[in-house]
């Protein structure tokens, strides 16, 4: 089984990469074949709004995004990961989900994902709102709907803003582990 994890973070050694990082290895200790890939390393263009996709049922686009779908076709579970960046998903995430049209049931042309794809959602957020990083989640349950990818669990991380928070709280990264090793 494949395990595709989707890091929505500017920065590709940050808390969410390392996050991420314990997640994967819940998961492979699983037997998940894990890749994970970092949106802000990949060349993903803005959405032009042309709906283009809607009536060939592609991007007219060539960029990762196609790649990146192939992948999320081929694996049985996802894993989107972002940090709050004003209150919800970062730009990097953004971009990528608006360029998913050509995959979205709102488009009559649209490639549907495998049933045995699901997906978990993770936000992690400098202050102290549960209800932001609920927020993000519910960012990302929105976007998988539209892909009709169930998504099956959540996992949120408060006051965690540098890295030295993060290695003054082992808990979560054993709880990230935890995560991935129930997925």
């Amino acid at each position: 089984m494949k395990a595709l994890l989707i890091n929505g973070s500017a920065r590709t050694n940050g808390n969410t990469a390392r996050i991420l990082g314990e997640v994967a290895r819940g998961l492979a200790e699983q037997g998940f074949d894990v890749a994970q890939i970092t949106l802000s390393e990949q060349n993903i263009g803005f959405c032009r709004g042309c709906k283009s996709c809607c009536e060939v049922g592609v991007c007219v686009q060539k960029d990762d995004v196609a790649n990146i779908v192939e992948q999320m076709y081929n694996s049985q579970m996802l894993v989107f990961a972002s940090p709050s960046y004003w209150g919800d998903v970062t730009a990097q995430m953004k971009a990528f989900i608006d360029r998913c049209l050509p995959w979205c049931d709102t488009n009559t042309q649209c490639q549907i994902m495998p049933k045995v794809v699901k997906a978990a959602a993770i936000a992690i957020r400098a202050g102290s709102s549960k209800a932001e990083n609920e927020k993000l989640v519910g960012t990302i349950e929105h976007f998988l709907g539209h892909l009709k990818i169930p998504m099956i669990k959540s996992f949120t991380v408060e006051k965690l803003d540098s890295i030295q928070d993060l290695e003054k709280r082992p808990d979560v990264l054993e709880n990230a582990y935890n995560f991935g090793k129930k997925l």
